[in-house]
């Protein structure tokens, strides 16, 4: 019969169906063995440090912008390092880390941020002593221009962290400083901390006075970091503190937008429950239960606390019920949240000076579970058991799979692989944002700090991250964000610019690394399409032709295989 081979061809195309599906069944089980890989010294990274103090800095940033993100270390005895991507798995010293290495300070924090906004990444170094500031000379060079911008700050500077809280394009600073000399216990003795404005023209203004009880923070200060807390559209302040130095509490100053003198943040701290006291170090924020706001995790001497946002503007602690607590010996630091294995939950990383009271291996490593509880991941390769302090999260080999680098300040540096055993055909999506090249066309810094972007995947998961520039401890964590997707299809991207621009795309193929511009033009729009969805072409030529095809075919097949009428008799 005429529908005979129809009838084989569907029955291959099952059989074809069902082999594939059972083939990416089988490549969605886990592997055994550990998550990541020490590949310290054959990647190049090989500064030992000279210093002892309890204090390292760790930054990513892509200094020559060739696509690979570069390491820049620091060590408290000098002198420092910036370590060059060859993109090939290993990194070498670059050839311009003589001129941003400070062999005589005793160096700390840093981070990479675009403060002019010309598209190449500066340096900031925090010190005890003076900060530096190195403008990128389009990644031939740097250059110090400390004084003219005015931030050498000269307290014990732990953490910079960098957002536009303004909105009028340019990039602001919150530098952390705690101090424990000449004596602990004394605040009056201390660093305050401090909060710069960018005036535009590379120099800052010093307005740490617009912080409701900012001279308060005195020598408390470990890190800060930039959040909207409240989903209002702009960027609030979360200081962790250290209670042992000034038992203050940790700050929550609210953005209220213009007025006050200049700018209002209000210190609402107390009455959003986020006023903890302890001897807090380390700070990573991320939507870790993916209902649309943002949760604080921060380490302690002694149990570490997850404030989960109530959404109403309050927070509560829930770290006992979701299993990081760790326990009351451990000697929490830096920490990070980071989707290691892609399956869509932010996973936390905690860096610990000691080994805990009970014998557990250093430096846990916690996989969200997508219940509100996180387990911990035995032996995964990552567990240093050196005095670690500070840890920085960063795709540097670019395959889809996030890694990071430690410091031990006894041990120098440690650069992770992440070899992909968990969750090896999960899928994930990396994006970086990128601002207006010039303030006046847009007020969207060039690093596009501030931009949050909602995922919403086939499942009806709903993910939210937002660029940020300062976290964990002395740390510059990559600007990239990076998406885990499990066995879904992306189903919507939407885009909130930090000028409040928004922007929807639908049915985004995964399993990329995406630069995305902000649009000032129709042409700057249809490249954006360009890039997520490869040219648009006009398919109306191949569809008339497909059809008319198509229907000759079945012309065919119609007078191949009709039944002839039978006979007329007469």
């Amino acid at each position: 019969m005429w529908y005979r081979p129809l009838r084989i061809i569907a029955g291959l195309l099952m059989v074809l169906a069902l082999v594939a599906t059972t083939t990416v069944s089988a490549q969605q089980e886990p592997e055994s063995g550990p998550v990541f890989r020490d590949m310290s010294k054959a990647a190049g990274i090989t500064l030992h440090r000279e210093g002892t103090k309890k204090a390292v800095g760790q930054a990513w940033g892509d200094y020559d912008n060739d696509g690979w993100l570069d390491l820049y270390v620091t060590d408290t005895a000098g002198p420092n390092a910036l370590y060059h991507n060859n993109g090939d798995g290993t990194f070498g010293l670059s050839p311009l880390s003589a001129s941003v290495n400070l062999p005589g300070a005793v160096s700390q924090g840093a981070s990479f941020a675009d403060y002019d906004n010309d598209g190449w990444p500066d340096l900031y170094v925090l010190s005890y002593g003076a900060n530096v500031l190195y403008h990128n000379e389009q990644g031939q060079g740097f250059t110090n221009v400390t004084v003219q911008a005015g931030i050498g700050d000269t307290g014990d500077g732990r953490t910079a962290s960098w957002a536009d809280y303004d909105g009028d394009g340019w990039l602001d600073l919150y530098v952390a400083n705690w101090s424990c000399e000449p004596l602990c216990g004394h605040p009056s003795l201390g660093d305050r901390d401090r909060l710069y404005h960018n005036n535009g023209d590379g120099n800052f203004t010093d307005v740490t006075g617009l912080l409701e009880g900012g001279g308060s923070t005195t020598g408390a200060g470990f890190v800060a970091t930039w959040v909207d807390y409240d989903n209002d559209g702009d960027l609030d302040i979360y200081l962790v503190n250290d209670e042992f130095i000034n038992p203050v509490g940790n700050m929550l100053w609210r953005n209220d937008g213009s007025g006050c003198e200049g700018w209002c943040f209000t210190q609402v701290a107390k009455e959003a429950g986020a006023n903890t006291y302890v001897m807090g170090m380390g700070l990573g924020t991320a939507d870790y239960d993916n209902d649309g706001d943002f949760d604080f995790y921060f380490s302690n001497v002694g149990v570490m606390t997850l404030l989960q946002n109530q959404g109403d503007g309050t927070f509560k602690n829930v770290a006992a019920d979701a299993g990081v607590e760790v326990d009351p010996g451990a000697v929490g630091w830096g920490t990070v949240f980071f989707d290691f294995n892609n399956d869509g939950w932010q996973d936390i990383y905690l860096a610990l000076e000691d080994m805990t009271s009970r014998g557990s291996p250093a430096n846990p490593l916690y996989e969200n579970q997508g219940d509100g509880t996180f387990r911990r991941v035995l032996d995964n390769g990552a567990d240093d058991p050196d005095h670690t302090v500070g840890v920085a999260a960063a795709d540097w080999n670019n395959d889809g799979f996030v890694e990071m680098v430690v410091g031990n300040y006894d041990e120098g540096y440690k650069l992770y692989q992440n070899l992909g055993t968990y969750g090896p055909a999960n899928g994930w999506l990396s994006l970086r944002m990128v601002g207006s090249p010039d303030p006046a066309l847009a007020p969207v810094n060039r690093d596009g700090v501030g931009t949050r972007v909602t995922l919403t995947d086939s499942t009806g998961r709903t993910q939210m991250q937002e660029v940020k520039n300062g976290s964990s401890l002395g740390a510059g964590d990559s600007l990239w964000l990076h998406f885990g997707l499990g066995d879904a299809t992306i189903s919507t991207l939407h885009i909130r610019w930090p000028d409040g621009t928004q922007q929807n795309f639908d049915r985004v193929p995964a399993n990329r690394r995406i630069t995305l511009a902000y649009p000032l033009t129709d042409a700057d729009r249809q490249a954006q399409r360009e890039i997520l969805y490869g040219p648009q072409r006009n398919f109306l030529p191949w569809l008339l032709g497909g059809v008319l095809i198509i229907g000759a075919v079945l012309f065919f097949v119609w007078k191949r295989f009709r039944s002839p009428r039978p006979a007329q008799v007469e």
